[in-house]
């Protein structure tokens, strides 16, 4: 037998039976040489002072033995305390500083002098036909991480930069799945003001197919020197996105999962039955008309609190990623669910992301990447029945089982808005398919050249099948009390809309250095082609054959042919560009940045206005590089810039707005025998002169980090003009339509943004704040006193001198 050892080698021996004594005398002699040998990787204390580049001490570094979580933080004098065994390695970090390792070994002090991480100024951003070094930089560029948007708990990405970038307004409609409105300097044209989305090269008008989880990183561009290389597509900004690709390392499998909550906050505030009663037969009376007889409604609703409803989002996801010295490829694939903050609404995603590299030579490389899609979009719901409908009727009425209608004066032009939202609730199925993803090469020649040939495509197909039911309404002024809403019958429409767009970019791109110059110069030929294709039906039932309500038979087929209506959307537009851009600067501390584009839109072709230039300048200052600025310890780097270019603009309605197209008119009956021939008259008045809007904007501010790089402002102001302004001019008096160049809009504004980064221990934390003023203004329309006037209701108003 074995007795159990005390935990000092040097207590006596225990009494042991006799014939044992020699072989546990061993054991004994063993135990206590392996108890020497640890003795001398015991952990022993390790202090230290941790000091910056000058030697000042550095209050709130972090000490950390390498692979563990035991970390220490500077005290306010730099020093540190800490137990660790000579084996061990100390990482020392600290916000703005280069991190620094330092094997244990047999020191019991060790004081380290960090040095200032030049990388923050040396981050490189992704730009417009290519990357750059912020520091070289003229213009207004700010770089989301791709962290920063994985972690906010939505299913579009743009959804995650409310609030985050100065200048840039994102407004969610709270819609599930719903593109965010999102503005970039304010509004510039009335026809559109969506900025320009760039996915791995590939312009595009939104990115609701992308899953947040795939992004790299998300740049915005402000400013003209970084928008005129974009041509007649960078007047309303431009949102360029990488997708992630894998980094060179070990195959990783990463699997995450989030899910989140969303709530109306700020409803807006009515007034309630009486208030309503009180406000209605005031007007009726300002109207000369008798009051309105209120006894029988006796309800107050607050219409809003009956549609709306708490949400929910949930994102899973899965990738692998894996690379060589040769290949690198990434996979990932995730699926996104949301239900809306109005009542039966919900929206789903699948998406799939797949890229592969390819090193061919040490001096070529090819590779693809392609996003892919699936999104079932949510029913359409509307807040402004619940916003417009009368307080005083009751929401459902239990002795029938029915929802209420709406008092006389307003059921004519509305339903209770629960009919809409309950009622029709998933009687529309839809399917979303979106492919986009591109092919290139690339050759890296005589030192300092670089060729790279780039073939993109993108495909949409959404079709949707809507049906709709009978409704009954309980409606005490008909007969029986019950109502029929519209004609009776039910009916099945369906839609099928195909969108393709085609982009093949060729740039070449020279990059070099010599003495205190740094030049990088690109050059390139793009083609962009967009085509759409709509086509759409609708049938009612026929006599005595009502239409299940059954999603598996909601196709026109299924409905009367007599009853058929039809219609179809077709259009294609195509642009050919030439592009130049040079990036130069002088001793690493005077910048110029210029660019050239000259864009050919076949929007334009039946005019002699189909080519447009664009142009650019930038310049700036590292004043902080200067001599005289080094002794300012608590500045790290401050630059002056500002920027002049020119932009473009062709968006309009109209897919062919130069030419002349035509329309369905009247009908007439006539010849022997008689018969119906259909009439068509012109969709719009060609305009042969028109001319494309032309942007022309500048701006001039300062950007600066302090603190060890740790707190960083920016501040600009602009200044922007539309001329030329596209619009549609109404037909007066019977007359068709036309298009033309009738106005001046102007925008310009001040934007601040100040942040500050910084550690304690183990955690990382940033806070920012940012502030902008926008002022916006027509300046000029075709003549005095004219309006335009848009929307379904008249509530947009276009007129000079206003914004």
């Amino acid at each position: 037998m074995i007795y159990p050892l005390k935990n000092q080698c040097n207590e006596e021996e225990p009494n042991l039976p006799k014939k044992k004594t020699g072989r546990l005398r061993n054991l004994f002699l063993t135990v206590c040489l392996l108890a020497s040998v640890a003795a001398s990787a015991q952990e022993k204390t390790v202090t230290g002072t941790v000091t910056d580049a000058l030697g000042d001490p550095l209050i709130g570094a972090t000490v950390l033995v390498q692979g563990t979580s035991n970390g220490v933080i500077t005290d306010i004098d730099g020093r540190y305390s800490i137990q660790a065994t000579p084996e061990n390695t100390l990482d020392f970090s600290y916000v703005g500083m280069v991190k620094q390792a330092v094997k244990v070994g047999s020191q019991s002090v060790i004081n380290v002098q960090m040095k200032d991480d030049s990388q923050m100024l040396a981050e490189t951003v992704v730009i417009g036909y290519g990357s750059a070094k912020k520091r070289d930089l003229t213009g207004s560029i700010t770089n989301i991480k791709g962290d920063e948007i994985a972690n906010k708990p939505v299913v579009n990405p743009v959804s995650a930069l409310q609030g985050k970038i100065a200048g840039v307004q994102v407004i969610n409609s709270g819609k599930a799945g719903s593109d965010p409105e999102i503005r970039v300097r304010g509004t510039n044209s009335i026809n559109g003001y969506k900025p320009l989305y760039v996915v791995d090269g590939l312009f595009n008008d939104n990115i609701n197919f992308l899953n947040p989880q795939d992004i790299e990183s998300m740049e915005i561009l402000k400013d003209p020197s970084s928008l005129a290389i974009f041509g007649v597509r960078g007047a309303n900004g431009v949102i360029i996105i990488t997708t992630k690709k894998a980094k060179e390392g070990q195959t990783r499998v990463n699997i995450n999962g989030s899910f989140g909550f969303k709530s109306i906050t700020d409803k807006i505030a009515l007034t309630d039955a009486e208030g309503f009663k009180l406000l209605y037969n005031e007007q009726l009376r300002n109207e000369g008309n008798p009051e309105y007889n209120f006894s029988d409604w006796t309800g107050n609703t607050n219409w809003q609190d009956e549609i709306f409803q708490t949400g929910f989002i949930t994102n899973n996801n899965i990738s692998i990623t894996g690379a060589s010295d040769k290949n690198s490829f990434y996979l990932g694939a995730g699926y996104a669910y949301e239900q809306g903050n109005i009542k039966h609404e919900k929206y789903s995603k699948i998406t799939l992301n797949i890229s592969n590299d390819y090193k061919m030579t040490d001096n070529l490389k090819v590779g693809f990447q392609f996003n892919g899609a699936r999104m079932l979009p949510a029913d359409t719901k509307s807040v402004a029945t619940a916003l417009r409908a009368a307080p005083v009727a009751h929401v459902f009425n239990s002795e029938y089982g029915l929802y209420t209608s709406l008092p006389g004066f307003q059921k004519a032009q509305m339903n209770n808005p629960m009919v809409d939202v309950d009622l029709k609730a998933n009687t529309t199925k839809a399917e979303n398919y979106r492919g986009s993803g591109n092919v290139y090469g690339q050759w890296d020649f005589l030192k300092h050249f670089q060729f790279k040939a780039m073939f993109s495509l993108d495909y949409a197909s959404n079709s949707t099948r809507t049906y709709t039911p009978v409704i009954q309404v309980y409606d005490a002024s008909v007969e029986g009390d019950i109502a029929t809403l519209g004609n009776g019958k039910t009916g099945v429409s369906q839609a099928k809309e195909t969108e393709m767009k085609v982009q093949s970019d060729y740039l070449l791109t020279y990059t070099n250095s010599w003495g205190d110059h740094s030049v990088t110069a690109t050059a390139g030929f793009t083609t962009y082609y967009n085509k759409l294709e709509n086509l759409n039906g609708a049938r009612t039932q026929g006599v005595g054959l009502v239409i299940p309500d059954n999603p598996d038979k909601w196709y026109v087929s299924i409905g009367d042919a007599a009853t058929a209506t039809n219609g179809s959307t077709q259009w294609e537009r195509s642009t050919v560009s030439v592009l130049a851009r040079v990036l130069y600067n002088y001793k690493g501390k005077y910048l110029f940045n210029g660019s050239y584009r000259r864009d050919g839109s076949s929007a334009f072709s039946y005019t002699g206005n189909q080519w447009q230039n664009f142009y650019s300048v930038g310049l700036g200052w590292l004043m902080s590089e200067e001599a005289w600025m080094k002794d300012i310890t608590w500045l790290d780097m401050l630059k002056l810039k500002g920027s002049w270019g020119t932009l473009g603009n062709q968006n309009l309605d109209r897919a062919y707005p130069a030419e002349p197209l035509l329309t369905n008119a009247y009908s007439a009956v006539f010849g022997t025998p008689s018969a119906i021939y259909p009439g068509y008259q012109l969709a719009y008045l060609p305009n042969p002169k028109l001319r494309w809007e032309k942007v022309e904007a500048w701006e001039a501010g300062a950007e600066a980090n302090f603190l060890r790089n740790r707190l960083h402002f920016e501040g600009v102001y602009y200044k922007k003009k539309t001329k030329d302004l596209l619009a549609e001019v109404p037909g007066i008096s019977g007359t068709v339509p036309g298009i033309g160049n009738l106005g001046s809009i102007e925008n310009s504004g001040v934007e601040l943004a100040l942040s500050w980064r910084d550690r304690i221990g183990d955690w990382n934390y940033n806070i920012g704040m940012n502030l902008a003023t926008i002022k916006n203004k027509v300046l000029s329309l075709v003549q005095e006193g004219y309006s335009i006037i848009a929307g379904d209701k008249q509530q947009s108003y276009t007129m000079a001198g206003y914004p």
